[in-house]
């Protein structure tokens, strides 16, 4: 006798068999014994989840001699030919083969033959989704309204596809992927039968990555029971190329310890070992999820990051040329992310955060014994908290001039230097409303524009209302746009000035000329040199010499 694959030899021959559909397996077995027996059904759902297979035991059922049943008897004619295959009463229809119009209406035109010594003449449809337009329009009368004898059983893994038309006429049960626990079972008993040798974690290994299909993991059971006498989990990894499980674990160890060396050995081995990247991301993704669901303690943003992470290189790996570049980059994104430590530093933490919480119980225990005044140790210095900035515009503006040095080295604390750098060549005039304004002189315009930016104007004003206690935005002007720009400041230095008598005609007139400090500062600020050293301190940057030629 030929071989018969195992998925074919071990199909359910009555409902009792059916492992993982209970809901839809009831609701037929009891049409059948109530006689409720409706004109067409429709089977949907994943592959490999028993729709062809229910819908032969519902012929069965209907079509048996002591029937209908839901009990069928399995040796009568009609139970033998419809196992076999050989039944002229259960006509099974490719929809991908037989979808045209034509097909419809040869299929019409045999709908009006009585069975041949059985009650129901069933038509099984397979992937009838693969039907066209015309061909489910010229079906839908028949559908309707079909002979009494005639029963139509419809299958596909795709029922959005169908017209609605369709599904209005149809009996519609939706197959669900089968559980690891049914699939379990369902191989325990083809090994039994089959006098296979196999261990308990291959099979679940099996039904894992199964992936809900019985006929799937029924197939990698048999590549199995070639490969080796005795089915391990060795085995299923060998036969299926996936990584070993203490591996995928030690994996995502290295992940959440940031451990990127060790993680691209690990993917440069697998892929030497002619592993399945693919299957392994896999894995480690359910790794991930079953830490998460067990509430192992591990780090939950991390592990959810890495989640997302790698399932976005997992679709990119399909598409590449090298699958290992994807996932190498995505773990370098994980190990190097700021979730990711190592797990000894994170002990360290925690050990100074208990003993930080031991000294601060203690400290509480003195104050309130009185050992310890609560104001503070003796000799320690408390910040005064800076005041909160006036109401008043006036006011305001003192304060903000007061504290505009304190401003200037803030930025610099905060490695604003370039701000700081344009800001000093600014002098701050007043306030008005949340509105500073800085005035700048005519020869500073570079300054002035280059505050004015954004990616410089919003990290200057953030420091400045961290000092004050409230947001300021920046206004940059000029100073001789500003009235009375000399009595309203007191940063800069008030420029010293001597008077003298000269001739204009026949008459003396005393005018005013800068004292010679005045002359040293205006001197210093025209200076090129200062110019350079400005633009060195603000862009950073080296002076280069021309060597001279010799």
């Amino acid at each position: 006798m030929a071989y018969i694959s195992l998925y074919r030899k071990w199909r359910p021959q009555g409902f009792g068999d059916v492992e993982g559909q209970d809901n839809i397996v009831k609701t037929l077995k009891n049409s059948l014994d109530t006689g409720r027996i409706s004109h067409a059904y429709l089977f949907c759902g994943p592959r490999g989840t028993g729709k062809t297979t229910v819908a032969r035991l519902l012929a069965k059922g209907l079509n048996c001699h002591s029937g209908p049943t839901s009990i069928p008897c399995g040796t009568c004619d009609e139970c033998t030919g419809i196992t076999e295959g050989t039944s002229l009463n259960v006509i099974e229809i490719d929809g991908a083969s037989n979808r045209g119009i034509d097909d419809v209406r040869e299929l019409r035109g045999q709908v009006q033959y009585t069975p041949i010594n059985a009650k129901y003449k069933v038509y099984i449809i397979d992937e009838v989704h693969m039907l066209t337009t015309e061909a489910f329009n010229a079906l839908l009368k028949t559908l309707e309204e079909p002979p009494a004898h005639v029963i139509f059983i419809f299958a596909t893994t795709d029922p959005h596809r169908l017209p609605p038309t369709i599904l209005s006429r149809v009996q519609r049960y939706d197959f669900q992927r089968f559980s690891q626990e049914a699939m379990v079972r369902r191989l325990e008993t083809v090994v039994e039968g089959e006098g296979f040798s196999s261990e308990r974690e291959a099979l679940q290994l099996i039904a894992e990555h199964a992936e809900g299909g019985m006929r799937d993991a029924l197939s990698i059971l048999e590549k199995c029971a070639a490969f080796s006498d005795e089915i391990t989990s060795a085995t299923v990894e060998e036969v299926l190329g996936i990584a070993p499980q203490e591996q995928v674990r030690s994996f995502v160890n290295y992940l959440l310890d940031g451990a990127k060396v060790e993680a691209l050995q690990t993917i440069d081995d697998l892929h030497g070992k002619g592993r399945d990247l693919g299957q392994f991301v896999r894995g480690v993704v359910g790794e991930l999820r079953g830490g998460l669901l067990r509430q192992e303690g591990i780090n939950e943003e991390l592990s959810l990051l890495a989640i997302e992470i790698l399932s976005e290189a997992l679709r990119e790996m399909r598409f590449s040329p090298d699958p290992r570049i994807p996932l190498e980059v995505a773990t370098l994104k994980i190990a190097t992310s700021p979730q990711s430590s190592s797990s000894h530093i994170i002990g360290e933490l925690e050990d100074k955060i208990r003993a930080l919480e031991k000294e601060l119980a203690t400290l509480k225990g003195h104050v309130a014994s009185g050992q310890v005044k609560a104001t503070g140790e003796p000799g320690k210095v408390t910040p005064t908290p800076r005041p909160k900035l006036s109401s008043d515009d006036e006011e305001r503006t003192a304060q903000v001039l007061e504290l505009w040095p304190d401003y200037l080295q803030g930025l610099r604390r905060e490695k604003l230097m370039q701000c700081e750098a344009f800001l000093k060549e600014g002098t701050p005039v007043e306030t008005s409303g949340n509105t500073l304004v800085v005035a700048f002189p005519r020869d500073r315009g570079f300054h002035k524009a280059s505050i004015e930016q954004d990616n410089h104007r919003e990290p200057a004003e953030r420091v400045l209302a961290k000092l004050v206690g409230t947001n300021l935005q920046l206004k940059c002007v000029f100073q001789d746009e500003v009235e009375g720009f000399g009595e309203r400041t007191t940063v800069s230095k008030p420029v010293s000035k001597k008077e003298r008598k000269v001739k204009v005609g026949k008459k003396d007139k005393v005018v005013e000329t800068p004292s010679e400090e005045s002359k040293v500062d205006n001197e210093q600020r025209s200076d090129p040199q200062k110019f350079i050293e400005v633009s060195l301190e603000t862009f950073g940057g080296k002076i280069f010499t021309k060597p001279r030629e010799k």
